[in-house]
């Protein structure tokens, strides 16, 4: 497995990380959170398939790129039960309380749960449930190649926010109790900033301890 990261460091602090994982000729996108041709651009030059896009969870940020998406390729769109509703409700994945033009998908998601496993590539890709930045925050990890996808909920040395609409801070120390239970050698792709690994966060980040 290839991560290839697309950090937009031009913009402002709110457009996440996005993230194109490949197997061979075949491809997912995580979190496609800007409209940028460069994604896609990339995508043909290398002639690959895309067979998936996953969202971390239903905010605008790492939102903003699907329908450009959907317009190029018919590949289907996984997010967490509990965050479906953000799709297409510009209060809920906060586009309306930020100054942005509202950010709605024009495509109906498939619905992740926790444990739920997703066969898009050659290595099965599990579903990690971790409410607490939104109520249907998930995490994505693949178990053979030690990584995971964070989203909000973990970053290097911090973790997301838990003052926003729609969080719940009272699940948040189960959900990363989840996390800092995988191996210490997992490196962790999160949706702002530097990749770390478990390993690092379990001895450094003063949120998880």
């Amino acid at each position: 497995m290839k991560v290839i990261p697309f950090i937009y460091d031009d913009i402002d602090d709110l457009c996440a990380n996005t993230y194109l994982l490949i197997d061979d000729s075949n491809c997912i996108v995580i979190d496609p959170s800007r409209k940028y041709r460069g994604l896609i651009d990339y995508i043909e030059k290398n002639q690959l398939n895309l067979k998936g896009i996953l969202l971390t969870h239903g905010h605008f940020d790492h939102m903003r790129g699907i329908n450009d998406l959907l317009e190029k390729y018919d590949a289907p769109l996984f997010i967490g039960f509990n965050d479906e509703e953000a799709l297409t409700d510009g209060r809920k994945n906060l586009s309306l309380y930020c100054g942005e033009d509202e950010v709605v998908v024009n495509k109906r998601a498939n619905t992740v749960s926790d444990g739920e496993v997703l066969s898009l590539l050659s290595e099965p890709i599990s579903v990690i449930e971790t409410p607490f930045h939104t109520v249907g925050s998930v995490c994505y990890y693949l178990e053979d190649s030690k990584i995971l996808f964070s989203g909000d909920t973990l970053f290097k040395g911090s973790i997301g926010r838990d003052d926003l609409p729609r969080a719940d801070v009272r699940k948040k120390r189960d959900s990363l109790t989840k996390l800092m239970k995988l191996p210490e050698e997992v490196k962790v792709y999160p949706g702002h900033g530097s990749a770390t690994t478990i390993g690092y966060e379990k001895k450094y980040n003063p949120f998880v301890n």
